[in-house]
């Protein structure tokens, strides 16, 4: 075992939790008694590559991998690749990691960080398939399992990502990330008591694990139980102080509690509308909570937030004159939250207004904000006014920092079309057309295609 003893990936499996768990391991009746268990269990997970094995040590059954061989000069590069992973020299060491992989093509590691690094670049689909390979030559890699969930739902395949993190879970039952995800996709899929259950779990881990204290907070806003939400979004501003969990908890926990306990009834009633607002729009009723902040904002016109709320609100109803007008009070109340600004360009985005479009989103750069979906409209905006350089170094930047952005590609296709580079052009609507999951911009891909085809055939 020379070298490999560093390559060991070992799992704890209690008895009691195997045995409460049969069904998850799909365990047949007959099978009682633990050397068979252990047995089965040593089965269940038989590697594709690597060597499997197993021991009971008192009331645990460990289980452990370690691959058939170390090359010493894959190793060499692995560790390259690692130190050019730190530095986010993400191109070069992937390279590393391949090199490293067809020297030896059994250890799991090389495998699982490519995965790593292609996720970190927001490349999910070409993670996925290196965390695949990871899992079929090391199945009890949980490491692999979880971050193969993770990525599943990052592209909205919920049922999968369950069943993947799950397993980590069984295999790791102490890692938080397990229950904070679960935790998050049973929320989505309003689920709420199992939800409940695995941020519970995560506090009784860890108690001051704020993600989980602001799971839960999210979900008695939905739930409309006001009082037990404010208290868990108190223990967010208290675990985080200065971070943005803290200042999305303290907007939210404000509109009950930056009032006098002693308030009127009218106060209350107030208080309410917002709440109810709220809790309209985190439950998808826009037109109710579009109701409630108008009522609000009768009261409060100097609320910034609830103007934003509003026309964010107003954004997803479609009345975009109105949505815009909510921003631009938004922005005349606070100037230099960029939030607001961004907003706007996103309205102006919809209504096919470039030049305002153009401005608002410019300030938005100039306060700080430089995330994808503003480099994309910026982007969008230069190719509408015919400016296609530099409407490709916008989307291309914008691709870097969300690989995943179909907008963004849909326009950087129509940009290289414009600079008749059609093979570049189909390239990239094929990329969009590849993504699984429903998008309402594969039908315009889909039409472009055609177009372009249609275009060449009259060439």
């Amino acid at each position: 075992m020379k070298g490999q003893t560093s390559k060991i990936v070992t799992v704890s499996l209690l008895l009691n939790d195997i045995n409460q768990n049969r069904q998850f391991f799909r365990i047949p009746d007959n099978i009682k008694g633990t050397e068979e268990l252990k047995n089965y269990i040593l089965q269940r997970y038989k590697p594709l590559k690597g060597i499997l094995e197993g021991f009971v040590d008192n009331k645990r059954l460990i289980v452990q991998w370690y691959p058939e061989d170390v090359d010493d000069e894959a190793e060499k590069y692995h560790l390259k690749a690692l130190q050019l992973s730190k530095k986010k020299e993400y191109l070069h060491a992937i390279q590393c990691w391949e090199k490293s992989i067809q020297l030896n093509s059994g250890d799991v590691e090389y495998l699982y960080k490519l995965g790593l690094v292609y996720f970190e670049m927001k490349k999910f689909r070409e993670a996925l398939g290196y965390l695949k390979n990871a899992i079929e030559i090391c199945p009890i890699h949980y490491r692999s399992n979880l971050l193969m969930g993770i990525s599943l739902t990052k592209l909205r395949k919920f049922g999968e990502a369950e069943k993947y993190i799950i397993e980590s879970n069984i295999l790791n039952r102490s890692n938080i990330l397990t229950y904070l995800n679960l935790g998050a996709i049973y929320s989505i899929q309003k689920r709420f008591n199992e939800a409940i259950d695995m941020f519970n779990t995560t506090i009784k881990i860890s108690p001051n694990e704020a993600r989980a204290y602001l799971g839960l907070a999210k979900i008695y806003i939905m739930l409309n139980d006001i009082d037990a939400a404010n208290s868990y979004l108190s223990k967010v501003i208290e675990m985080a102080p200065g971070t943005t969990m803290a200042e999305y908890a303290r907007r939210s926990i404000r509109f009950t509690d930056d009032e006098d306990k002693t308030s009127t009834p009218s106060v209350e009633s107030r208080q309410q509308k917002f709440t109810k607002g709220l809790v309209g729009y985190l439950s998808g009723q826009y037109e109710s909570a579009a109701s409630e902040y108008k009522g609000y904002l009768n009261t409060h016109p100097n609320d910034d937030y609830a103007w934003y709320l509003y026309g964010e609100t107003r954004l997803r109803t479609g009345d975009l004159n109105e949505a815009s007008d909510c921003f631009k009070r938004a922005v005349r109340i606070r100037p230099n939250r960029s939030l607001y600004h961004k907003s706007m360009g996103v309205t102006f985005y919809l209504s096919g207004k470039t030049h305002e479009g153009m401005q608002a989103l410019k300030k938005t750069l100039e306060l700080g904000k430089k995330d994808p979906l503003t480099l994309t409209l910026m982007g969008v905006f230069q190719l509408r006014m015919k400016h296609v350089d530099e409407s490709i170094e916008l989307l291309e930047s914008a691709l870097r920092l969300n690989p995943n952005n179909p907008l963004a590609m849909y326009h950087l296709a129509l940009a290289h079309l414009r600079k008749e580079d059609r093979k570049k052009a189909v390239q990239i609507v094929d990329d969009i057309l590849a993504f699984d999951f429903y998008l309402p911009i594969k039908h315009h891909a889909k039409n472009l295609k055609s177009k372009i085809s249609a275009s060449e055939g009259m060439a």
